[in-house]
Parts: structure tokens; C-alpha cells; sequence
């Protein structure tokens, strides 16, 4: 199945997880947000997240600074 992020697109197996993926990627997963179809998924939901085909997701970077 195919799932978009920040605009590319990837091939992943069907029934993985939102943290699954992110793995397989080596994402860290300290200091980001994900959204799905706009609507950001808290951390503690990402393992029980189940990735659809053609969902769009957004990885969004925590930055500070002034």
C-alpha cells in the first residue's frame, strides 16, 4: 500500500503501524507531531494506529528558538 509523507510517497505492507512506519524509516520519534489527513495523532496513539492506503501524513519538527 502507498502512504504519503510530507508529500513523497512510500510502499509499505498493509497493517502497520503509525510507530511501525516511523521505524522502518529511522525516524526519531523525540521532538516531532504527526498529523494524518490533518489531524495530528498524540504520541501515546501511535502504536495502536493502523496505517490506510493513500493516507497523507505530515511530520512536523519541534524547533525553539526566539
Amino acid at each position: 500500500m502507498t502512504i504519503y509523507l510530507n508529500d513523497k510517497s512510500y510502499e509499505v505492507e498493509a497493517g502497520i503501524s503509525l510507530a511501525g512506519f516511523l521505524q522502518k524509516l529511522d525516524i526519531q520519534q523525540e521532538g516531532i507531531a504527526i498529523a494524518i489527513n490533518y489531524s495530528v495523532i498524540p504520541k501515546s496513539k501511535w502504536e495502536e494506529t493502523i496505517l490506510c492506503d493513500n493516507q497523507e501524513l505530515m511530520l512536523i519538527h519541534a524547533v525553539s528558538g526566539g
